[in-house]
């Protein structure tokens, strides 16, 4: 290649690089250990809290999914998300093309999504919060498909940590929501 053709692609391969969020994550599954659920639950924590909380995570992987979930449970269930010292939980719904959250921490509500058949080249989530806050999310689902972690920013500059899924927050399907709110 000479260097007349490398002048030519480099502003095309640029280019392409500006269409990836800068923080994407880059991958669409990964093996997630129960320890980078934990962590990622009880960061926001005080360190005499930390410990007990990160046990109550692993607590909750050990008993694990039921073999056998319920209709729409393979493609919906708990999420939560961790950012500014705060803990919004609430659900997700996904499809092979099309996926959605909805979070609240008992104040503020923030809902995500994507959608690529209106043009979402990536599983990145355009999310949007009640309180005006806007920015991206972009997940990363652990290897057996429904369970997962991610990033998630803000435009005022908030970032935060998502975990997802039966495996690690089997809790909230038991109604116990307001207790590992305010545990977490």
């Amino acid at each position: 290649m000479t260097r007349f053709h490398l002048a030519a692609l480099l502003p095309l391969l640029l280019g392409a690089c500006g269409l990836v969020p800068p923080n994407h994550l880059g991958g669409i599954s990964a093996t997630v250990s129960p320890i980078d659920y934990g962590r990622r639950l009880c960061a926001h924590l005080d360190p005499e809290l930390y410990s007990s909380c990160v046990s109550e995570v692993l607590d909750e992987i050990d008993r694990g999914q039921p073999s056998r979930l319920p209709p729409g449970y393979s493609t919906s269930g708990p999420f939560a998300v961790i950012m500014g010292g705060e803990v919004y939980v609430g659900d997700y719904r996904s499809s092979p093309f099309v996926a959605d959250f909805r979070v609240s921490n008992g104040k503020h509500n923030c809902r995500g999504g994507y959608n690529a058949f209106t043009g979402s080249a990536d599983a990145v989530f355009d999310v949007y919060c009640d309180d005006g806050r806007s920015g991206w999310a972009d997940i990363i689902r652990a290897s057996d498909g429904r369970n997962g972690i991610g990033k998630i920013a803000l435009d005022d500059g908030t970032e935060g940590d998502i975990v997802f899924g039966h495996l690690p927050l089997g809790g909230l399907d038991r109604g116990r929501n307001d207790a590992l709110r305010a545990e977490w």
